[in-house]
């Protein structure tokens, strides 16, 4: 497959917004949704805008990028989600071994079934947030493709393929054909022109019309697994309404020091704050009413949402700064390891070849 711009691009304002959407996730929609079940709030559930954002960036950035061969593309992806993923994973039932809830000859197994479930069955079982890793990883592999299609196809040829989407996720509700929309938006985020914003808008809106007209709920929780026609319709509708007001206010956060670099720290270590930050956040609730109990003895104001709400998220938020840097070095140790190895072996077997072919030549 023919590849394209292979010069890399830097695009700071990606950093930027990747950094305040994982903030958002980690700071404010999962410390929210602990306490309050969006399914039944439908108020609250409008808040729930952010993944598409995160498949918007992955996909400029993309666009933005040096495009490699596949196989080399393959590689980084394999070193970048998966090898991070099986870290968590031993991390994690390492964990559950030590409280007790594992017997250590269950450890390998439990981390191989886990990495199979998130991994091609798609059942996450209690590790929830996960949810995402499929989907990313699936729409990550079609990407070069995404990309080679954009390049070659008009804006006509664009609008046809979002509605045949919608026709498709509006029978087949699921997360690719809704995820892969936003990513193939990000492929646009340099040449994109206002009339086109334009034309998607009035085509979401005119689908959500269509589903609440047929009496379908509007709560976002509960469209949102599976994505239904109704959460990429809202979704895409409020990002491209939104788009400027959020940029401004990212813009203006990182102009404060402190801010740019827990946003900037967040956007560097994207991925393994998302792997972690769910198992952080219940350690620091736990943690957080203890220390009312023994300490305080539930002090009401302690005790009450607005207060605890608010130091759990900044205590979280801080907590992995710390976290996600050991954690990568782990990752970046595990990755050099395994690189190690996987040459050794390629040397070794190149060597076995090359001595039995020399043995065939000197017998014939």
């Amino acid at each position: 497959m023919p590849h394209y711009n292979n010069k890399i691009e830097r695009d700071n304002n990606l950093d930027i917004y990747r950094g305040c959407a994982l903030i958002y996730i980690v700071g404010i929609i999962h410390i929210i949704g602990y306490w309050v079940d969006f399914n039944v709030y439908n108020i609250l559930s409008l808040m729930l805008i952010v993944m598409p954002i995160l498949f918007y960036i992955s996909g400029a950035s993309y666009a933005l990028s040096g495009k490699k061969s596949y196989v080399q593309y393959i590689k980084n992806r394999i070193k970048r989600i998966i090898i991070p993923l099986l870290v968590y994973l031993t991390i994690y039932t390492t964990y559950n071994t030590i409280k007790g809830e594992l017997l250590p000859q269950q450890l390998p197994g439990t981390i191989l079934k886990y990495a199979y479930n998130i991994i091609f069955a798609g059942d996450i079982m209690e590790l929830d947030p996960l949810w995402y890793i499929q989907p990313y990883i699936i729409i990550a592999l079609l990407l070069p493709l995404l990309y080679y299609v954009s390049q070659h196809i008009n804006r006509w040829g664009t609008y046809t393929l979002l509605l045949l989407n919608l026709v498709g996720i509006y029978f087949f509700p699921g997360y690719i054909p809704c995820y892969i929309v936003a990513t193939y938006a990000g492929l646009y985020y340099k040449r994109d022109k206002p009339y086109n914003s334009i034309v998607v808008l009035a085509i979401f809106v005119a689908a959500i019309i269509l589903w609440v007209a047929q009496g379908n709920t509007w709560n976002i929780q509960i469209n949102k697994f599976p994505p239904t026609l109704m959460y990429l319709s809202y979704t895409s509708c409020m990002l491209i309404i939104l788009n400027r007001p959020l940029k401004w206010l990212c813009q203006q956060a990182t102009r404060m020091p402190i801010l740019r670099y827990i946003i900037n720290h967040y956007a560097q270590h994207s991925y393994s704050i998302y792997l972690y930050h769910f198992n952080v956040m219940r350690i620091v609730h736990t943690a957080y009413f203890v220390i009312c109990l023994k300490l305080f003895d539930n002090h009401p104001l302690l005790m009450h949402p607005a207060c605890s709400l608010t130091v759990i998220a900044i205590t979280t938020l801080l907590v992995l700064i710390p976290l996600s840097m050991i954690v990568d070095h782990i990752n970046n140790a595990v990755e050099r390891g395994v690189s190690a190895i996987w040459h050794k072996t390629t040397s070794l077997c190149q060597r076995t070849i090359n001595k039995d072919e020399d043995k065939k030549s000197k017998q014939g």
